[in-house]
């Protein structure tokens, strides 16, 4: 038994026989099952097959937008919608610090990262503001446990931070990625993975994407936490 590393309760669960085989993975969450009942897991209910937005199996207009307008095609993956659980949760791990938050998800993640195989799989980083900030880079610490992360891109500060943006203004953001000169990757035919830790409207990943778009790679998708 341990506990919650949310809400601190105990972590009890009585696996029934389909579940032995899944013992390590079953044992290793860090949510009780109070917590688990705040989360909307996205792949169990319709979603939008390009970003995994909540509410249709058809493409949504995010995506319409995207596709027309600025002619980007992604396939972005997500495991839970963006509500006040998660919100309350970023809050508390990026605003106020907790690091150790980062393990909060870890098993979900892990679970879902043994659906695919990617050559290489790369993450956005924190520009060097936030990060001598905060002392640590969210993102990385999020997933540096569950992938091999590569790192691929630099982040230069911006105008103000997305979350204080509307959407309008998230969509119009300039370009806020540079490819780090310690990249020397050219095999332009691998698997690309990118990570965030949310997806909004897309404008900051679908911008990292492009970059390496615009160097040759073809095959990438995204993956974040929430949508």
């Amino acid at each position: 038994m341990s506990n919650c590393l949310n809400c601190g309760q105990n972590i009890s669960k009585k696996l029934n026989l389909s579940e032995i085989f899944l013992w390590n993975e079953m044992t290793s969450s860090k949510l009780c099952s109070y917590c688990q009942k705040q989360l909307v897991t996205l792949p169990d209910k319709e979603h939008c097959p390009n970003c995994f937005k909540l509410g249709s199996r058809e493409i949504c207009l995010d995506c319409v937008i995207w596709q027309n307008k600025y002619k980007i095609f992604n396939q972005h993956f997500a495991i839970y919608e963006y509500n006040q659980f998660i919100h309350d949760y970023f809050k508390s791990y990026k605003r106020y610090g907790d690091v150790l938050l980062a393990q909060l998800f870890a098993s979900e993640i892990k679970r879902w990262s043994k659906q695919f195989k990617f050559d290489l799989i790369t993450y956005i980083p924190s520009s060097a503001s936030h990060f001598n900030k905060r002392g640590f880079d969210p993102v990385y610490e999020l997933y540096k446990d569950i992938f091999q992360l590569t790192p691929v891109f630099e982040k230069v500060d911006a105008d103000k931070p997305q979350a204080q943006k509307n959407k309008q203004e998230r969509m119009n953001t300039p370009q806020t990625f540079k490819i780090r000169s310690d990249f020397r990757q050219k095999d332009h035919d691998m698997q690309i993975l990118i990570v965030d830790d949310i997806y909004t409207t897309g404008r900051t990943i679908l911008h990292a994407r492009q970059l390496l778009y615009s160097q040759g790679f073809q095959k990438i998708q995204t993956f974040s936490l929430t949508r």
